[in-house]
């Protein structure tokens, strides 16, 4: 089947909203738990397992959305996409904000006009910047395609 005709099978409502519902719950809780995970596996392991989270992320959120549906639509695919970068980016602020806060001990000395920002978060993604060859930005790069790919496939 064609994209075209993928795009053109109807969507029903009550999976749409179960879907965008599940997206959201997903992102938010998924984003947030996998955030601490990650805050803890810094300050106690000292190393940083973000590639092994993105793969949880993903793997949560295709398999809660494909859960939610009665009938595939592609719409639901792009949903799952949306919603693990939107998870992917409340992981990141977690783990800093608490990175932050761990540091300083308090809430008011995080810089939230930094934290909050998602350029900060997918510059990795920047062709122009001065590490996007490097070694580990190819491999951040790499696990993020290769974990979108896993949200979209895996979510039909």
């Amino acid at each position: 089947m064609g994209l075209k005709e993928q795009f053109r099978k109807p969507i029903h409502k009550q999976d749409l909203f179960s879907v965008i519902y599940q997206a959201l719950f997903m992102a938010f809780t998924g984003g947030i738990l996998i955030g601490a995970v990650l805050l803890l596996m810094i300050r106690l392991l000292g190393f940083e397992l973000s590639w092994l989270m993105l793969f949880v992320l993903a793997m949560l959120t295709a398999r809660r959305i494909k859960q939610a549906t009665y009938e595939k639509h592609i719409i639901f695919s792009i949903i799952s996409v949306l919603a693990f970068i939107l998870g992917y980016y409340i992981m990141n602020v977690t783990a800093y904000a608490g990175m932050i806060f761990t540091t300083t001990g308090s809430v008011s000395n995080i810089p939230f006009d930094l934290i909050l920002n998602p350029v900060y978060y997918f510059y990795f993604l920047y062709p122009l910047s001065s590490t996007f060859f490097q070694v580990s930005n190819i491999l951040e790069i790499v696990f993020f395609v290769i974990a979108i790919h896993y949200a979209f496939k895996y979510s039909k």
